[in-house]
């Protein structure tokens, strides 16, 4: 959802993918949670985050033999906190127009630290503004670009890119297990749908995405047969997950078999480029590029138009909710996102500065080392 550092825009159809996710999500939480799958935009997330992270922890490490963690946190700081800083400010405002539950100071901490999922899942969203609730999968996300990029530094100098990759999916099969253990022995639906430990498996199905079969970092031969194969088993996956109401499939499998067809759908998008057409129109980028944003905003005023207006029917809730999360997200995107990312770069920039300074005086150390 947040990865946009550099290659991102490079990427043909990332940014309409974001918008089909940010859609789906929007649509949702605008009275149509029966008829479009909002949870599954949110695992489309995931996979793109964890194939555009660690594409970029790829690149980075084969152009400089290693990776500068530090700017890596801050980069994520800075791409992550403004936006949410803006947010959690306009959410605490919105309560005094709209009534509704407001912050304790133990919700906010949770919201601006990033362990929301887990605070609500104990408190059942108490101590949060209604419609702040969409923070969880930040914090999901936000773990994991904590705990990866030292794994991901690991798995790239010990492991060839596929084993690397197996690695990957043998986490998300021990995930799998342990969603399947808690949905037999009592665990909350909230729990199994928001924490850490059992959604972070689609994040890390597009991070093994990244090593096995990259299509930006190796482009594959075309193939019509193939991908047209792969493009119908993707759909039909995402297709059964949605059918299949089985209670225990949808609390254990349905996030495996959803992660899976992302990821193989995300292939195909960043494989074919361009030649999506539909993802990387005007619209789409423009809408993707500003997802973030609207994701952070949109329940909040999704839920105060239905406080202020109950009987407005979804399809003006959705064109009002959206219309107006555009409004919020443009001057966010102008004034707060277009600045840190001009830092951001200036930061990467600094940091492969320093490490081209490095290299001749290691090298410059060693030769006086042998003179010695």
């Amino acid at each position: 959802m947040n990865a946009r550092d550099g290659i991102g825009a490079a990427i043909p159809s990332l940014d309409g993918i974001r918008a089909v996710a940010i859609l789906l999500v929007v649509a949702a939480h605008a009275g149509l949670e029966r008829q479009v799958p909002g949870g599954l935009g949110v695992t489309v997330f995931f996979v793109l985050s964890g194939y555009l992270i660690t594409t970029l922890l790829r690149i980075e490490q084969a152009r400089s033999g290693s990776i500068d963690l530090r700017a890596f946190y801050l980069r994520r700081v800075l791409r992550l906190g403004p936006p949410l800083l803006v947010v959690v400010a306009l959410s605490a405002l919105l309560v005094r127009i709209v009534p509704s539950n407001g912050y304790t100071g133990e919700g906010l901490l949770a919201v601006l630290f990033y362990y929301g999922n887990y605070y609500m899942i104990v408190q059942d969203f108490h101590g949060v503004p209604a419609g702040i609730g969409v923070v969880w999968s930040l914090a999901v996300e936000e773990h994991f670009y904590l705990l990866y990029p030292p794994l991901a530094l690991v798995l790239m100098r010990r492991c060839s890119p596929p084993r690397a990759a197996a690695l990957l999916l043998a986490a998300c099969g021990a995930v799998l297990l342990w969603r399947g253990w808690l949905a037999t022995h009592g665990a909350t639906a909230s729990y199994i749908s928001m924490a850490t430990d059992t959604r972070i498996d689609a994040i890390l199905a597009g991070a093994a995405l990244a090593f096995a079969a990259n299509p930006w970092l190796a482009p594959p031969r075309r193939d019509a047969r193939r991908d047209l194969l792969l493009g119908t088993a993707c759909v039909a996956l995402l297709l059964l997950s949605l059918l299949w109401r089985d209670p225990l499939f949808r609390l254990s499998l349905r996030y495996t078999v959803q992660s899976a067809a992302a990821a193989g759908l995300l292939w195909l998008a960043v494989a074919h480029g361009r030649r999506t057409p539909l993802l990387n129109t005007r619209v789409a980028v423009y809408l993707g590029s500003v997802s973030y944003s609207v994701y952070l905003i949109h329940h909040l005023l999704i839920y105060a138009l239905l406080r202020l207006w109950p009987q407005l029917p979804w399809y003006a809730l959705l064109a009002l909710g959206l219309g107006l999360s555009l409004l919020v997200a443009e001057p966010m995107r102008r004034w707060i996102e277009r600045p840190c990312a001009g830092l951001r770069r200036r930061l990467a920039e600094g940091a492969r500065r320093r490490r081209r300074g490095a290299a001749p005086a290691a090298a410059r150390a060693t030769m006086a080392e042998q003179a010695r």
